[in-house]
């Protein structure tokens, strides 16, 4: 099964991952930088976490690659709009990555090996490109650690579907977990594992970014198979998910609405 990234690259969802920052979601990587080093972020979407590490390492280069052009473009126009001079982006895979043997310092990876279907075959490329001694730090959500308040029957199906559909796109909602382990059996050693929570507030930072997309998610590859059209598709879906969506709305207006997502971090070294 070919691999998709779930959240997709709407407007909606490079906005709310363009909220994340260095100071908030890279905090447990940077006690490993310095100055000079030579530094390779994967999968760096809209570059908000990336713009940051650069900063951290000046004079010292930055690599952010993605596999969508889009936010190649918008991470690109946001380095020459702050001033970073010293960070590139490029589009290319994390399966197949355009450098040599033994390029970087350090790697860094954020919110992207949930949504790989192949979590070993790309450490393998990481510790391809990592020079020896140098470190590697991903961090990862593991929806095992989610806290939902008021929970309701409709917003428990919302979280589950999109739980769902991450699995069904090639996913693992789980990965969070298993970082340290996978790292060890790519061969990482000196490895420091971590967790930590982020509360959304306000609450619809998140409620609407998962409202869209379980709106957006209609089924279609399955309808071809069972030859509907798109309308007859987006029909059958559309009272399902569409009560899920608003249980979410309608959730991020409550009183004592509350949700903290756990995620989980890992700090390796190549020899």
């Amino acid at each position: 099964m070919p691999e998709k990234y779930t959240p997709g690259y709407s407007s909606n969802a490079t906005n709310f991952m363009a909220n994340r920052s260095v100071d908030t979601h890279a905090a447990f990587f940077t006690p490993y930088l310095r100055p000079g080093m030579k530094l390779l972020d994967c999968g760096c979407g809209p570059g908000t976490i990336t713009l940051g590490l650069a900063k951290a390492i000046a004079p010292g280069t930055l690599t952010g690659i993605d596999r969508e052009a889009s936010q190649i473009q918008i991470a690109t126009e946001s380095a020459f709009t702050q001033g970073v001079s010293n960070a590139n982006f490029l589009e290319a895979n994390i399966y197949a990555l355009p450098f040599p043997d033994n390029s970087f310092d350090a790697i860094f990876s954020h919110a992207l090996f949930e949504h790989l279907q192949e979590p070993t075959q790309a450490l393998q490329e990481l510790w391809r490109v990592l020079k020896p001694r140098g470190i590697v730090g991903l961090r990862s959500p593991d929806w095992g650690g989610f806290l939902i308040a008021p929970s309701t029957p409709e917003l428990e199906k919302a979280f589950s579907y999109y739980k769902w559909l991450q699995q069904e796109n090639s996913g693992n909602p789980y990965v969070g977990r298993e970082l340290r382990a996978l790292l060890r059996q790519s061969g990482f050693t000196n490895i420091k594992a971590s967790a930590s929570y982020q509360c959304y507030e306000p609450l619809s930072e998140a409620t609407e970014y998962l409202a869209l997309l379980i709106e957006t998610s209609a089924k279609v590859d399955r309808a071809v198979e069972k030859g509907w059209t798109d309308e007859q598709c987006l029909r059958r879906a559309t009272p399902t998910l569409t009560a899920m969506s608003r249980a979410l709305r309608e959730w991020s207006q409550h009183p004592d609405g509350f949700f903290a997502q756990a995620w989980c971090e890992v700090v390796g070294c190549k020899g």
